[in-house]
């Protein structure tokens, strides 16, 4: 697999989840090796981000990446739309604090991509394979991955709701298609949740029209696939592994995890990186 990027420029507009700010986006292609990096400019300032995961600022029901005092929120359904169409290196212009929620899906981000058109590169993309299995746990669930040939990835979680109950959702780079299969799986909440997240600071430009409220009874739109939540939590872990930098090629198994966990685990992975890169660089004399 190369390295890809677009092939022209295209623009993205919409509100923000959490901040509830109309907020207009720049997709831009560039050369191979810069990786995916936004280029911010709001109220704090300006600052260039690289879409790594030391940047990581919050994880809070969100991913917040910053830099330089200069911060821009909720890009993981971005980063998850690169990461299944194969975006490797992509300049993302932002104008506000946070990315458009489009439908609360990764949808916004695929289209956009096939407007713009992807285009494949000169030089491989960089992958790592997971020479060990290794897991990372809390209070709330665990993340694992253990060594395959190719990424694959598995979500799963419980509730004691009687509309959701336990839900699971799978991709195989090889076998699943991302754009149909996840890209269009929406955010959601419980109804429960939702006076907790205002009261917080959040959600503030959440709707029916951008995301799936859970009812004691009901759902507040029809699903799109009967494990939609799983898939959309599957998306989200997909969006924080890019953060990586690298492709992985592993199958990671996730129960009941969230962006807080996925951050502990792409640290987890750094590490495993480096010392597989001192290895290396120690046989080679």
């Amino acid at each position: 697999m190369n390295r890809k990027t677009i092939r022209k420029v295209v623009k993205v507009e919409g509100i923000g989840l959490h901040s509830g700010q109309r907020t207009k986006v720049f997709l831009n292609p560039c050369e191979g090796g810069q990786g995916i990096v936004f280029s911010v400019h709001n109220e704090q300032g300006n600052a260039s981000i690289p879409a790594l995961t030391p940047f990581v600022a919050e994880t809070r029901r969100r991913v917040v990446l910053a830099k330089e005092g200069v911060s821009v929120q909720t890009v993981e359904h971005l980063l998850a739309a690169c990461f299944g169409m194969g975006v490797t290196d992509l300049l993302v212009e932002v104008y506000g604090n946070e990315l458009p929620i489009g439908d609360g899906s990764a949808l916004i981000w695929v289209e956009a991509f096939k407007d713009a058109g992807i285009v494949e590169l000169d030089e491989p993309a960089p992958v790592f394979s997971v020479p060990d299995s290794v897991a990372v746990g809390n209070d709330n669930g665990v993340v694992e991955v253990v060594p395959a040939e190719r990424f694959i990835a598995h979500f799963s979680f419980a509730t004691e709701h009687p509309l959701v109950g336990i839900q699971e959702a799978s991709f195989d780079e090889k076998e699943n298609d991302f754009a149909t299969e996840i890209a269009p799986a929406r955010t959601f909440g419980f109804w429960e949740e939702v006076s907790q997240l205002w009261e917080q600071g959040l959600a503030k430009g959440g709707s029916l029209d951008n995301a799936i409220v859970v009812f004691p009874d009901r759902y507040s739109s029809p699903l799109r696939f009967p494990n939609e939540l799983a898939r959309h939590k599957l998306l989200d872990l997909m969006g924080d592994l890019t953060l990586l930098g690298v492709r992985l090629r592993g199958k990671v198994v996730a129960n009941s995890s969230g962006h807080t966990l996925h951050h502990e685990f792409c640290k987890t992975l750094l590490k495993m990186m480096e010392r597989v890169t001192e290895e290396e660089a120690k046989a080679n004399g």
